[in-house]
């Protein structure tokens, strides 16, 4: 893995946590086309080798990195409710 595709990870992470802690409108949709923006850019440009030895692969680490990206965006809304 690049240092490529982990940045776009980590944006990814970082966008579904701001999106979940201070966006209060459409949060879940700039949450959901960051977070797979950026998993995709992470793919494409980061690790095209995933994408070309094993296709499933890289569809299962996109999920799971889907999930991840979900509890982050959970956790950061339960953190902003919690402190209105």
């Amino acid at each position: 893995m690049t240092l490529v595709a982990v940045g776009f990870f980590l944006l990814g992470f970082v966008a579904s946590w701001v999106a979940g802690r201070y966006v209060s409108k459409g949060a879940m949709i700039v949450q959901s086309g960051a977070l797979g923006l950026c998993g995709l850019a992470a793919l494409v440009i980061g690790m095209p080798g995933v994408i070309e030895a094993n296709f499933v692969w890289a569809l299962i680490a996109l999920v799971i990195y889907g999930l991840i990206g979900a509890l982050i965006f959970r956790a950061a809304q339960a953190s902003r409710e919690g402190a209105e």
